[in-house]
């Protein structure tokens, strides 16, 4: 088990739950949370299947941080289409469909997340909507690497309604493949990216096949270079003064 006041990010048993541990993450003493065999083989198998028969789109798209990097996702994500709303909100009516259909009618992992970052913040929780229109709930990424930078939707000027609620980010991750070696999530204790870096105090999470790890967006963070596929289910939610929003 972790020291309790390290900036950790402390693995979480389905059986036996760190009670202590999840209650420093969600106020902000710990890096994160990493809960154990989320998935189970046999459920990851059957969403690799339906993943490998819609297919992963490949594009060229920004890294948060002046770079542009080729990104392989299933699914739209806001930021790639923050100046083009309709485009989202239309791939998002499809694609919703396509994952109801094909992915979560064959394991339904999506409500459980949800559950677990309630119990974690004891809000009530929901898919964020702007101007009526429900956003993405989760996507499939490919992400080989990624450099130092923090996600923040109140702070991105993106337009979208609920946005101003926001009073806290985190993001959430499912882990389908992992690469031979590398692909670790970097979490800094420094929220100012220009402070951040290898001598400033952080924690390295590795990627295991079926766990779910979450983090705090506000948190510095970067994704260590991957031999490799690395293959997620992921997404972000936010906590509000009355529950939890959940989008992508």
């Amino acid at each position: 088990m972790a020291e309790s006041n390290k900036w950790v990010v402390e693995d979480i048993n389905r059986t036996t739950p760190n009670l202590a541990a999840i209650k420093k993450f969600s106020t902000g003493d710990h890096a994160g949370l990493r809960f154990e065999n989320f998935l189970q083989e046999y459920q990851i198998d059957l969403i690799l299947h339906a993943i490998s028969e819609i297919g992963i789109e490949y594009y060229e798209g920004d890294d948060k941080a002046g770079g542009v990097v080729r990104k392989g996702k299933l699914g739209p994500n806001f930021f790639r289409f923050k100046s083009d709303h309709s485009e989202y909100f239309r791939r998002t009516r499809i694609f919703e469909e396509i994952f109801d259909q094909r992915i979560l009618s064959l394991v339904n992992f999506f409500p459980r997340v949800q559950e677990v970052a309630s119990k974690m913040f004891s809000l009530s929780h929901d898919v964020a909507e702007h101007q009526g229109r429900r956003m993405m709930n989760f996507t499939v990424r490919v992400l080989p690497e990624a450099p130092i930078h923090r996600d923040w939707m109140p702070g991105e000027n993106t337009g979208l309604s609920f946005a101003p609620q926001i009073k806290d980010q985190f993001a959430w991750n499912i882990y389908l493949k992992i690469p031979k070696s590398g692909g670790q999530t970097r979490i800094y204790k420094e929220q100012d990216l220009a402070l951040a870096g290898k001598e400033s105090e952080h924690f390295e999470v590795a990627p295991r096949v079926g766990d779910l790890i979450i983090f705090r967006t506000t948190q510095a963070h970067e994704v260590l270079p991957s031999d490799g596929e690395r293959l997620t289910l992921s997404g972000f939610f936010g906590t509000t003064s009355e529950k939890l929003l959940f989008w992508v």
